[in-house]
């Protein structure tokens, strides 16, 4: 049965639908954090999760990268919809994945321009 929550909450952040979009097609390899992005990832988990919900920003930072590996793609893993090679950074569709492949394939045919539908009818009072 399909956890309709869960499904929401993968979709709900704009770098989980990009990745999921682009699993549809093929496995992704995401880049680790490097240079000073990945100094802040390993240093310490209570100054990650500080930097990553802070509105500063610290220009040296890859925040995609960092945001990725230590927020989006766990979550991702953790609910199954991924699987994900830390090692080799290889991300795959898990065994959940078919359940939002259904909302994937509407965003991607949005990405792409591919809407065959009409124009939107809106009702006149």
């Amino acid at each position: 049965m399909v956890n309709h929550d869960e499904v929401f909450d993968a979709l709900a952040d704009s770098h989980r639908r990009q990745i999921l979009v682009k699993l549809l097609s093929s496995p992704r390899y995401i880049p680790k954090p490097s240079g000073i992005s990945r100094e802040i990832a390993e240093a310490d988990e209570n100054l990650l999760r500080r930097h990553l919900s802070s509105s500063r920003t610290i220009v040296e930072v890859d925040e995609y990268s960092v945001s990725m590996h230590h927020i989006h793609l766990p979550t991702l893993a953790e609910n199954r919809f991924i699987e994900w090679d830390r090692g080799d950074n290889l991300v795959l569709q898990g065994p959940r994945f078919d359940e939002l492949k259904p909302h994937l394939s509407l965003l991607a045919e949005q990405q792409d321009g591919r809407r065959t539908e009409g124009p939107v009818v809106t009702h006149r009072k």
